[in-house]
């Protein structure tokens, strides 16, 4: 049935009000689905639409729509049918009760999308009736990270970053002291090519107002939705640790490791040149422990040696 013959059985409903044959009584849309990435085989999606119709209706059809297109539709004399979009997501097999109109009204969504968030609408009707409800979905798709992290600024100040990765629809961080908000610039998000959103907010406090301990938590929220998590830790001054600047693990890692590789190896290349000093030491004092020159040698391959496998090492870290 086209969207014309729609408007104007809504018409004839409206100017003589008989159209009571058909009506949606329940509309079963939760609010959210939680999206867990992780999962090979998640939890189909259902959803379902209730409705009392008059077995003598002819011209039964029901329609699931998202965002007013069209994405499933069955007739009881046929299999049903999901559109395009919605192409291999959908359960036609799906049985949700066995009465003749009402065996295939639910839609079991497999796998759902990201993008499947949206306001979804049931439509029943007949040739004579007509009824529609709606209501609104998001799919959440859960973060891969969730951290809270405090340190001391080298100027005195106690600085609180709290981020989370890889969550859509876009989240919302709010950082909290002794359970009093704590003001902060604006949170920095950006959306990645996975279209999931990287999410991070920071604020800092000179050291003498915060007292020790304290309770510092970050709430991360989904706009629209039930969805909340929370992470927290005790502020202690003695376990404040001093950073100039705040660094990715990584970085750090391999900073300290290069640290260490070029404090070694520079150790090591002097070697020779301390001990060449000693032969000299010696030699000035008549002492009969001068250096020879093939210990020499053999002291300067094993001081490249050892610099290769530092090096190598250190870019294996």
């Amino acid at each position: 049935m086209d969207k014309l013959s729609t408007v104007k059985i809504g018409l004839f409903c409206l100017l003589f009000g008989v159209c009571a044959a058909v009506k949606i009584t329940s509309l079963k849309v939760p609010s959210t689905y939680l999206l867990d990435k992780n999962s090979k085989n998640p939890d189909p999606l259902i959803l379902d639409c209730e409705y009392d119709v008059d077995e003598n209706e002819k011209g039964f059809v029901l329609k699931w729509f998202l965002d007013g297109q069209p994405v499933y539709q069955w007739i009881p004399t046929k299999i049903p049918f999901p559109f395009q979009s919605f192409k291999n997501r959908v359960d036609t097999s799906y049985v949700v009760s066995q009465e003749r109109l009402h065996k295939h009204r639910a839609m079991a969504i497999i796998k759902p999308l990201a993008n499947f968030t949206g306001e979804y609408a049931c439509m029943v009707q007949t040739f004579a009736s007509i009824d529609r409800k709606s209501a609104k979905l998001k799919i959440i798709v859960q973060e891969s990270k969730f951290d809270l992290n405090y340190y001391l600024n080298g100027d005195g100040y106690i600085t609180v970053d709290c981020h989370a990765r890889d969550i859509s629809p876009e989240p919302e961080l709010q950082i909290r002291i002794n359970d009093k908000i704590f003001e902060t610039p604006k949170p920095r998000s950006v959306l990645g090519e996975n279209n999931l959103y990287n999410v991070s907010i920071s604020g800092s406090i000179p050291k003498e107002e915060l007292e020790s301990p304290t309770t510092i938590e970050c709430y991360l929220t989904v706009p629209e939705t039930n969805y909340t998590k929370k992470r927290s830790t005790i502020y202690y001054a003695r376990n404040a640790i001093t950073y100039t600047k705040p660094l990715p693990e990584s970085h750090l890692r391999t900073t300290t490791s290069t640290v260490a590789t070029t404090t070694i190896v520079g150790m090591l290349q002097a070697a020779p040149e301390n001990l060449q000093k000693k032969e000299l030491n010696a030699t000035d004092g008549n002492s009969a422990s001068a250096l020879p020159d093939q210990m020499r040698t053999t002291s300067g391959l094993i001081v490249t040696l050892v610099t290769i496998l530092l090096i190598f090492t250190s870019t294996l870290l």
